[in-house]
C-alpha cells in the first residue's frame, strides 16, 4: 500500500481495511498520516504497528514500512521514546527521525531496514540522510524542507553522492545560505536529475543548482517567476547549459512581458 498524500483519516481508512487480512504473509506500507485530522494520540510508533496490525495478521512473514506521521502543534518528545517502541524488533532491522519545524508542524518517519522506498518527503538538515550503509541510496523522489536552518553546498555535495540515482527534486526553504563565500567549486554532479522544482526558495537555491551545479539531463523546471527571470538577466553560461534540454517548464506567475528573454534561454520549451 503507497499513499503520499496526507492520510486523514487513518484509523477509520487504513487500519480498519487492514485488521480484514488475516491472512497475509508479506506487507509493506508507504504511507503519509496527518495525525492531527486523524485524531491520533501520538506518533505512528512500533506499540502502534504491533497493536493495530501485526496482532490481526498471525501469518505475517515480513513487514516492511516507512510511515510518516505529520502533526500541528505536537507536544514536544524524544526520539530515544520511538525509538523503545521497537525493542521487539531486530536491532538494525528499523530506525527513525523525528522533526520540529518553526511553522509549528512536526513529523516523525519510521522505516524498516533496508529501506524499501524510493521516495522521501520533507527531509530536512536533521533526518540522517547521510551515513556509512547509505541507506538511502535507492531514493529516486527527494522533497527538501526546513525552516529552521539553510541547506548548504556540503549537504547539496553529500545529495549527488549518495543519492547517486535521483531523478526529481523539491525545495523548500527561504533562508539564505551562510557558507556560500567559503564555495570555492562548482558544477556538482547530478547524473540523473530530470526534475527540479524550486518555488518557495531563496535566490541562493536556484544559484546553487544552476550555477554551480551540472544537470546534464535536466528536462523540467519549475521555479519562481522572478528568481527565474534574475537568473535569465545574470545570463550565466553555466545556467544555459543546465536549461538548455528543458522541455517543459513551469512558473510561479506567467512571464508574457518576458518570453522573449525566457525562449532564448530555454530554446526547446514551447511557448
Amino acid at each position: 500500500m503507497k499513499i503520499y498524500q496526507n492520510i486523514i483519516h487513518y484509523e477509520e481508512c487504513i487500519i480498519s481495511l487492514l485488521q480484514r487480512f488475516s491472512n497475509i504473509e508479506y506487507l509493506t506500507l508507504l504511507l503519509a498520516i496527518d495525525g492531527t485530522t486523524s485524531r491520533l494520540n501520538n506518533f505512528i510508533n512500533g506499540f502502534d504497528l504491533e497493536k493495530d496490525i501485526v496482532s490481526y495478521m498471525p501469518n505475517l512473514r515480513q513487514f516492511n514500512f516507512h510511515i510518516r506521521t505529520i502533526f500541528e502543534n505536537a507536544t514536544h518528545i524524544e526520539i530515544d521514546t520511538i525509538r523503545q517502541s521497537f525493542l521487539k524488533y531486530q536491532k538494525g532491522s528499523v530506525d527513525c527521525a523525528l522533526d520540529y519545524f518553526n511553522n509549528n508542524y512536526s513529523q516523525c518517519q519510521i522505516y524498516s531496514l533496508p529501506f524499501i522506498g524510493n521516495r522521501l518527503d520533507f527531509i530536512s538538515n536533521r533526518f540522517p540522510l547521510f551515513n556509512m550503509n547509505k541507506t538511502f541510496s535507492m531514493v529516486t523522489m527527494l522533497l527538501l524542507f526546513d525552516d529552521v536552518k539553510p541547506f548548504e553546498n556540503l549537504f547539496f555535495a553529500r545529495i549527488a553522492r549518495d543519492l547517486p540515482y535521483l531523478r526529481t527534486l523539491e525545495l523548500f526553504n527561504e533562508l539564505e545560505q551562510q557558507e556560500k563565500t567559503r564555495v570555492t567549486t562548482i558544477n556538482l554532479e547530478f547524473t540523473h536529475l530530470s526534475t527540479l522544482i524550486l518555488f518557495d526558495i531563496h535566490m541562493d537555491y536556484a544559484e546553487q543548482f544552476l550555477y554551480r551545479s551540472h544537470l546534464p539531463c535536466l528536462i523540467e523546471l519549475a521555479i519562481d517567476k522572478d528568481i527565474l527571470l534574475t537568473i535569465i538577466a545574470q545570463d550565466q553560461q553555466q545556467a544555459r547549459d543546465n536549461c538548455s534540454k528543458v522541455e517543459n517548464l513551469l512558473t510561479s506567475e506567467t512571464y508574457c512581458d518576458s518570453v522573449d528573454a525566457v525562449r532564448k534561454f530555454f530554446p526547446l520549451v514551447s511557448h
